[in-house]
């Protein structure tokens, strides 16, 4: 690789004339630093051979899917720490590392049993516990008191003269709205914090001494489909979590067909009480009798997780940081099956893998950027966003000086829209910088000649990638985001998310495209 760059380096103009007249602004401060017109040589560092050659380590069965607090993903964590050493990429972890390590705790079911009335109901079926919502828990309660929806707010609270502690309530979701929807805590037809954050609940119900929580849920079907891997598979959280002590007092989510079970004779007139309380505001309570016998058994395991770091050290501007991020990690094995997640996240862990090394051979040659890059490869999305959200509240580099984030997550196939891979889509490009949106629809005008498709990017879409993705962390610091996708296919989170089906020469144009847009970056004179 550094023989075919020393050869393209030759070839290298030391005119600026093209760069300043497509880019204004950008002022490169000597002549080493090579043209804009002159980064598809240094690019050619990115190839489809050795992509090809990276991910299918990275997504090989040896890898056991690399979920986070596994074997896999510390064999995963080491294949890439060993490559970047290889490139010669500056360490900025820990203790001389390029790890910046992350304390976390492994939350899984180990035993789980609900009767009410002696009939035995199922798990993700009839009803939902989350064990990062939720600790071990044995009761046998001869009642519950119904309490509306479980709010506690000076405008309506459901707690109002009544005694709940050591109880175990049971509530709906949502807020009382009368009829035309107007809510009864917000008086109007926008929904209160009570409806956006269970959190709130949970906190109330600790405060009041509350057992058990048990939430009459229209939408469980939904809620368990959002929540069926983190219950198969363990959950992880950080180790130390302030408000852990705040919600101590368990939650489960039930079907209306248990709801009916356990109300038995007393249903009709909970439902009397709350269209009561949404016509008029004022709460009821109500007393059941039944027969509840509850066992959680959660079990909790401390483990350690990683994010990667790789520095680029820039120029004049040094000071401020240009990230490009990927997260490593996948879903893991279920029994003997392994998901590989080629796509879901090898191939953005690959192609940042490449990028680095053009970036770091430029820069061996004389050719550094003017602001410094950071590249970071995160643990943890698949559980929650947990490495970027660890990053950006323990950052290695001042976040204040941080001008942009720019991810790759599942770059290597297409979606059903389009029959070959010279698409991407692009979201959140516009959210927080116009400069930035206007930048990369030039970079590719005049380099990469992509379909752009800013379809996921309507902050209408249903999908709402925008906020699946690592780049949400960084964007809710306010720094600038741009996350590059190929949709979404058959094979996600499947077993048949394999390496064979990856489009390398999609991944390397992807790949060059992101180098170009982080070279404009890091060396134009104002920060977005």
């Amino acid at each position: 690789m550094i023989f075919r760059y020393l050869a393209v380096l030759i070839s290298l103009q030391t005119s600026l004339t093209s760069y300043a007249q497509y880019f204004s602004g950008v002022v490169i401060p000597d002549e080493l630093n090579p043209t804009l017109d002159s980064l598809h040589e240094m690019a050619q560092v990115i190839d489809s051979v050795d992509l090809k050659e990276i991910l299918y380590t990275l997504a090989s069965d040896s890898m056991e899917g690399r979920e986070l607090g596994t074997k896999g993903i510390e064999m995963a964590a080491g294949f890439i720490s060993s490559k970047l050493a290889q490139y010669g990429v500056r360490k900025i972890g820990d203790q001389n590392s390029y790890y910046q390590q992350i304390g976390l705790k492994w939350l899984s079911w180990h035993d789980l049993s609900i009767k009410i009335n002696g009939l035995l109901y199922r798990h993700l079926w009839d009803y939902l516990v989350i064990p990062t919502q939720s600790g071990s828990l044995q009761l046998d309660a001869n009642e519950v008191v119904y309490l509306g929806y479980g709010i506690d707010d000076p405008e309506y609270s459901d707690y109002k003269n009544a005694t709940v502690k050591n109880k175990v309530i049971l509530i709906y979701n949502g807020e009382p709205t009368d009829e035309h929807g107007i809510s009864k805590i917000t008086h109007d037809n926008s929904a209160s914090v009570w409806s956006s954050s269970f959190y709130l609940k949970q906190k109330a119900a600790a405060s009041h001494g509350v057992k058990m929580i048990i939430v009459i849920d229209d939408g469980l079907k939904k809620r368990i489909d959002e929540n069926r891997n983190s219950v198969l598979s363990p959950a992880i959280v950080f180790e130390k979590k302030d408000q852990e002590s705040e919600l101590s007092t368990p939650v489960m989510y039930i079907s209306s067909t248990m709801a009916v079970q356990l109300l038995g004779k007393k249903l009709t007139k909970v439902i009397a009480l709350r269209d009561r309380s949404k016509k008029s505001g004022k709460p009821g309570t109500l007393t059941v009798k039944t027969n509840l016998n509850v066992l959680m058994d959660r079990e909790e395991k401390t483990v350690r997780g990683q994010n990667i770091v790789a520095y680029i050290e820039g120029t004049d501007l040094k000071n401020e940081i240009v990230i490009l991020s990927a997260h490593y990690d996948h879903i893991g094995k279920r029994g003997s099956e392994v998901f590989n997640g080629a796509d879901d996240n090898a191939s953005g862990s690959s192609t940042l893998l490449q990028i680095s090394e053009a970036l770091q051979t430029a820069a061996q040659n004389g050719h550094r950027p003017r602001r410094s890059i950071l590249c970071l490869w995160m643990a943890g999305e698949e559980k929650g966003l947990l490495g970027s959200l660890y990053y950006v509240n323990n950052p290695r580099l001042d976040l204040n000086k941080t001008v942009v984030d720019i991810n790759m997550d599942m770059v290597g196939r297409i979606d059903d829209k389009y029959t070959d891979g010279n698409y991407i889509y692009v979201i959140g490009s516009d959210r927080l910088s116009s400069q930035l949106h206007e930048l990369n629809l030039n970079i590719n005008r005049k380099y990469s000649k992509l379909t752009l498709d800013f379809t996921y990017n309507d902050a209408n879409d249903p999908n709402r990638f925008y906020f699946r993705s690592d780049h949400y962390n960084f964007a809710e610091k306010g720094i600038p985001s741009i996350f590059f996708f190929n949709g979404t296919h058959e094979d996600y989170h499947r077993i048949t998310d394999d390496r064979e089906k990856i489009l390398f020469g999609k991944m390397e144009k992807i790949g060059k495209h992101i180098f170009y847009l982080a070279w404009a970056i890091a060396n134009q004179d104002e920060r977005l």
